[in-house]
């Protein structure tokens, strides 16, 4: 079986350094396995028999940078990527890296990304200087990725500071560091950060856009049925019921949930033709994931549309 993940980070040393990212604070601090060579990371794609990764750079990428150092680094990350999936086009895609910083630039990058280097899309790391993607000032990369026919990929993000210290200060820092993010806060600031997108109106400006959600939804799943009661009487200027969009704008990745339940509810709740296997490597394990996948109480079609068939058809992939 063709086994196809989709949201697998990596990094460059000057990346990390422009960034300043510092993950030795994690049980398992997954630095060298962002840096790894193409040959470490395709044996250990081979060890769980992965076929193919779809590359992003390690969040937040570029998006807090200045431009004078934002928009180089990010052409470079994806020339980059572009230079290693032309020598592995079997083994690897990308989505671009964008230097949302400059929302002109940041669309253009993605025209650049997608038109002459080969990307699939764009993965965006949460807010924008604090800013939603709804926000009126983001319209050209809704529209540049509408035009282009890619999806974004609505990645996670660390909350504003304004959010980390109404809701996580006062604890611990490795677990309030935690908890804003990973451990809980970050998928449900991205579940808001959809359920915006629905609300104000954007799918019925962009009706081709489409969006990727990982971690099984961000929590979606479980209160869509409330969401569809309390917010689409209070929607009426949108062409559709809130819920609607969920089904027809939005993919999920399983990436970092490999648990029955809340898989079996996102099945119930999205379709199979719209959940897509994913590990979050190197935060997640290949073997695991995997293990996972191939154990699913699933039919073999099912299996098959989880594995690449979702993947394939939403990307372009074959």
């Amino acid at each position: 079986m063709r086994i196809v993940a989709i949201e697998e980070h990596y990094a460059t040393p000057e990346l990390l350094e422009a960034t300043g990212l510092d993950l030795s604070w994690l049980p398992d601090d997954p630095h060298d396995r962002l840096l790894d060579t193409v040959d470490a990371r395709l044996a250990d794609m081979d060890a769980a028999g992965i076929d193919l990764q779809v590359l992003s750079a390690v969040g937040p990428a570029t998006q807090d940078l200045p431009d004078a150092v934002a928009l180089p680094l990010a052409r470079r990350l994806n020339t980059g990527l572009h230079d290693t999936i032309a020598a592995h086009p079997d083994r690897f895609a990308g989505f671009a890296t964008l230097p949302t910083g400059n929302i002109d630039a940041a669309a253009t990058e993605l025209e650049h990304s997608v038109t002459e280097l080969g990307l699939v899309g764009a993965l965006v790391n949460g807010t924008i200087q604090g800013r939603f993607l709804d926000h009126p000032d983001c319209a050209p990369i809704l529209q540049a990725a509408a035009r282009l026919n890619v999806p974004l990929y609505l990645h996670p993000g660390v909350p504003p500071q304004p959010v980390l210290g109404a809701y996580y200060a006062g604890l611990k820092p490795p677990l309030a560091r935690m908890l804003a993010t990973a451990g809980y806060g970050w998928h449900y600031e991205t579940s808001l950060h959809a359920l915006r997108l629905v609300v104000s109106g954007v799918f019925d400006r962009y009706p081709q856009l489409r969006i990727i959600l990982g971690h099984l939804g961000e929590g979606i799943p479980f209160h869509l049925a409330r969401i569809e009661d309390m917010l689409t009487p209070l929607a009426p200027d949108l062409s559709h019921p809130v819920s609607s969009y969920f089904h027809t704008h939005f993919w999920v990745t399983t990436s970092g949930y490999f648990y029955d339940g809340p898989f079996e509810l996102t099945r119930q709740v999205f379709g199979d033709d719209r959940i897509i296997f994913s590990v979050d490597y190197p935060y997640s394990d290949n073997k695991r994931a995997t293990a996972w996948l191939r154990w699913l109480a699933v039919d073999q079609e099912t299996r098959e549309k989880l594995a690449h068939r979702n993947a394939d058809h939403l990307l372009g992939l074959r």
